[in-house]
């Protein structure tokens, strides 16, 4: 049946390779389709407290966020003109300055910041015009961070993927056999890449990360699909046959090969969408899709491109680098007993220090580049939080926020530091217009006759005092031509509209700790408490901090469903290959094994670790590297079944499974390597130096430790088979 199928493909690829040609070119004009989405929130569980909270600040407050605009050597005196002026915006709710607390002297120069809380308004479009009114200010908050990472990624990733390309081309040249091999696997792999990418607008969107590495990862992951192809074709080659009859052997051969490669790969990364924060969703599919359709243009177009190029190919073909893997192969076999004791030690070792990694689950500064770097080098990190209450406007319901206020104020860390440096809410900012008013108070204000205050006040039914929003309130034809009073009246309004929901009331902190603090947890569990003991459940809390809070309670859950779906799906996959239990055991201990070292090398480093970084690397590296021990097995398998000895079929095995191996890890490694050192952007670059790391030692111990397991195993893997 395999012989049939790619003799089929051989005999129809002059109608396939127009065909997937065209498709390519379609899919270069479909890439602007694709929305691209810069807001990690939105990948929240709609049952997280963050998720939550959104949805009703929504509802009652509308899309209210806060930008944070630091001057540099502005006078004191102009910052009231500048305060008016953005006060006066419409997109602008409030704009807070202290001069106080909000000016920090720096190596001579003055900073001077001004804290803006917006008015459902799309604040993406609000950053720029303030860059412009004020070309010398910086601009930082959630919005400003996303139109800065989305600058990043337009400038850094087209760069990045030049270099990427150009370092795979030399590794592919190095391990060739023809001077024209490496374009031939650049231009099936462009294809499937264009592709894949020109097919992502069938999704609502894609997130950011996984628009900046999908294409390099797609590349690295799947390259090794065709090399494997084209060595076997080559073997076919220099055995005596005819190019199209080598290439129904090579097919024939690899079908197996290739397809368990990939649907690993595919099995790892669909772990990805059993994560509570669905980010691995996004980044699950689209590699996936990535995947199948790289696999499908080796199967399809690569033999297609290959026999249209045979005879150049012939002729630019050049003597392959020695790589040594028969050398290799004689050393395991003579000293496999002491090589797997030692890297099984190892293995164990790295297992035991990765179950003691730290993790963190938010950027812990932005780049210094960026404005909000410069904001923060300045005046620090601010990443408030959004408490809402239910409450009306009742005496008792402001009573209520008061207790609330005074207990999360007088919250302290284990160091007897605060917890809650600053609350805004209506009894602080608004304390003024919640305090009874008599008589006598509003005739001093407004310089009226008492007996008309007093008429007043009973043709309002306000009895001898009133709660001096009440007043305002009423108070319309008292303000005609009293500027204190059209005042006071538009601050209320305005404080009203930042504090006061239909039927929740807002309260904006300002925490004293940093979300890679060692007691973060503690810290908002605190903050919770005070919140729970005085609202039961009837509370919301939203901003960076809970949401990292909510992602780091779900972590646990997210690793283990990972880890037990990425497992039990690749060995299901290789028990039904190679039909056996012993060699997929032996597999995944293997690819494991380098995964525990990968990650306990940071701990012995002292590095923690992000943890979008660990999950996508986990599923990446289980369903990816294990393409190398597949490529082994097999090869060893296929040359016992031959009648070799043990010594023979070790080192004909390392023989012909290193130059791939060796380009495959490389190619992962260096892609890794390029993205982390060169990308600004941390959830981007922490994958990339992860993945780096973890591709070089999955390829040390494919090709030392698990040769050694099939000479040491050699007897119970040959009456396995049997």
């Amino acid at each position: 049946m395999k012989k049939r199928l790619a003799a089929a493909i051989v005999r129809y690829r002059r109608i396939v390779l127009p065909i997937l040609l065209l498709l390519a070119v379609w899919s270069v004009f479909q890439i602007g389709r694709t929305r691209i989405n810069y807001d990690l929130t939105r990948y929240l569980s709609d049952d997280t407290m963050t998720k939550k909270a959104l949805h009703v600040m929504q509802e009652e407050f509308g899309s209210s966020e806060q930008l944070r605009l630091m001057f540099s050597g502005e006078e004191e005196s102009s910052m009231p003109g500048i305060v008016l002026r953005l006060t006066e915006m419409p997109e602008i709710l409030a704009a807070q300055y202290n001069p106080e607390s909000d000016c920090v002297r720096k190596e001579g120069i003055d900073y001077r910041l001004v804290t803006l809380t917006l008015d459902n308004c799309d604040a993406s479009a609000l950053v720029p015009r303030l860059r412009e009114m004020f070309p010398d200010a910086a601009v930082g908050g959630t919005a400003a961070a996303q139109l800065d990472i989305q600058r990043s990624v337009g400038a850094e990733i087209p760069g990045i993927m030049i270099i990427a390309v150009a370092v795979v081309f030399a590794v592919l040249l190095l391990t060739s056999h023809a001077w024209l091999e490496p374009p031939l696997l650049l231009v099936v792999f462009a294809v499937s890449i264009l592709i894949n990418m020109g097919t992502n607008f069938l999704f609502p969107d894609v997130s950011f990360i996984t628009f900046a590495v999908c294409a390099i990862l797609q590349l690295a992951l799947s390259i090794d699909y065709a090399i494997m192809l084209l060595h076997t074709w080559n073997s076919y080659r220099d055995d005596g046959y005819s190019p199209e009859d080598a290439m129904v052997e090579a097919l024939a051969a690899c079908f197996m090969r290739i397809a368990s490669s990939a649907f690993t790969t595919v099995a790892g990364l669909l772990s990805l969408l059993f994560m509570s924060f669905t980010i691995g969703f996004d980044i699950g599919l689209v590699l996936s899709k990535g995947i199948l359709i790289s696999m499908i243009g080796v199967f399809l177009l690569m033999p297609s491109l290959t026999l249209m190029l045979k005879v150049p190919l012939q002729k630019t073909r050049h003597r392959p680098l020695r790589f040594g893997g028969d050398r290799l192969g004689n050393f395991i076999f003579r000293h496999r007993k002491p090589v797997a004791c030692l890297l099984t030690l190892l293995v164990l070792c790295g297992a035991f220090f990765s179950y003691q990694n730290e993790y963190f689950f938010m950027e812990s500064g932005a780049s210094a580049r960026t404005d909000a770097g410069k904001i923060t080098d300045i005046f620090g990190a601010s990443n408030p939080l959004v408490l809402l209450i239910p409450s009306g406007e009742s005496d008792e319901d402001y009573d209520l926020q008061r207790s609330v206020v005074a207990d999360l104020s007088v919250l302290k860390r284990s160091d007897g530091s605060p917890v809650v440096e600053n609350i805004t809410s209506m009894v602080t900012t608004g304390e003024a217009a919640l305090q009874q008013c008599t008589v006598d108070d509003v005739a001093e204000m407004t310089g009226m006759n008492i007996s008309v205050i007093s008429l007043f006040f009973t043709m309002n039914g306000f009895g001898e005092s009133v709660r001096a929003d009440r007043l305002l309130a009423a108070a319309g034809s008292l303000a005609e031509g009293n500027e204190q009073i059209a005042s006071l009246q538009a601050q209320l309004n305005a404080a009203r509209k930042v504090f006061i929901g239909p039927n929740t009331q807002r309260l904006l902190l300002e925490p004293a700790f940093e979300v890679s603090d060692q007691d973060f947890n503690a810290c908002m569990e605190s903050i919770l408490s005070v919140a729970e003991r005085h609202c039961g459940s009837s509370f919301y809390i939203t901003g960076g901090p809970m949401s990292t809070y909510d992602i780091g309670h779900a972590f646990r859950s997210d690793l283990l469903v990972v880890n037990l779906i990425t497992l039990f799906a690749i060995l299901l996959i290789v028990v039904f290959s190679f039909r056996s239990l012993l060699l997929p055991l032996l597999l995944v201990f293997v690819i494991e094994g380098a995964i525990w070292m990968t990650m306990g090398i940071s701990r012995i480093a002292g590095e923690p670790i992000f943890f979008i970084s660990y999950l996508i690397c986990l599923s990446i590296r289980m369903g990816a590297t294990i393409d190398y021990g597949i490529l082994v097995c097999d090869q060893y398998r296929c040359s016992r079944r031959n009648g070799l000895p043990v010594r023979e079929s070790v080192q004909a095995t390392l023989h012909a499974a290193l130059p791939t191996v060796l380009t495959s890890g490389t190619i992962l490694a260096t892609a890794g390597f390029i993205i982390g050192k060169q990308c600004s952007i941390y959830y981007i670059s922490s994958i990339g130096l992860l993945l780096s790391r973890g591709a070089v030692l999955s390829a040390f111990l494919v090709l030392t430790l698990l040769p050694a397991f099939l000479v040491l195993m050699d007897r119970y893997i040959i009456r396995s088979r049997k």
